[in-house]
């Protein structure tokens, strides 16, 4: 999964989708080897809006020339693995007017349970990023960037903690071996084959 922060969307009026096509090739590099990447084909990918609207997309998969790894390219409003853009899910860990937001309350408690989990991981990563620049004394950068930037926060961190292959959990996954799709927490089907 690669976050891309300079693309285009065009809408097919035919097929009712969003097509994504990335406009900076310097962002199309494989997470694992950093080589560049090739477009392979396109995905349909779910998004529900701010507003309630479910939109379709059509994300590029590119292939990595030297490692051979396929990998999506997503645009920075939406989170891996997660259904809605990244400023519902933003303004639900800030705490925000949350009467507009489509999602449900056992929906908004797991959201800001994860950013909780997540807070030191993002935090260490921030630090290992800024101290290559130059060293930062004081509070958490963390806290910093969600003050200095409370729109677009989450667009900068996300990227840096999916580059280092930490995705925002999701609670459940289909198990295929169940019967009848029953839910299985992700704990558990991680140590089975």
């Amino acid at each position: 999964m690669v976050s891309i922060s300079r693309y285009k969307i065009i809408f097919k009026c035919s097929e009712h989708l969003f097509l994504v096509i990335a406009t900076c090739p310097s962002e199309c590099v494989c997470p694992s080897c950093g080589a560049p990447l090739c477009c392979h084909d396109h995905r349909e990918r779910h998004v529900l809006l701010k507003s309630g609207i479910h939109v379709t997309l059509l994300v590029p998969r590119c292939r990595c020339l030297q490692c051979r790894r396929l990998h999506t390219l997503l645009p920075d409003f939406v989170v891996p693995y997660k259904h809605y853009e990244a400023s519902v899910i933003q303004g639900v860990v800030d705490g925000k007017d949350l009467s507009a937001c489509p999602a449900e309350d056992s929906t908004l408690r797991r959201w800001r349970s994860e950013f909780r989990r997540m807070a030191p991981y993002a935090e260490t990563l921030l630090r290992k990023v800024q101290d290559a620049a130059y060293p930062l004394f004081g509070a958490s950068l963390l806290a910093f960037l969600r003050q200095k930037f409370p729109r677009r926060w989450m667009r900068s961190v996300l990227p840096l903690l999916s580059a280092h292959g930490f995705f925002p959990a999701t609670r459940f996954a289909c198990c295929a071996g169940s019967a009848c799709g029953t839910l299985v927490p992700i704990e558990e089907r991680s140590g089975s084959t």
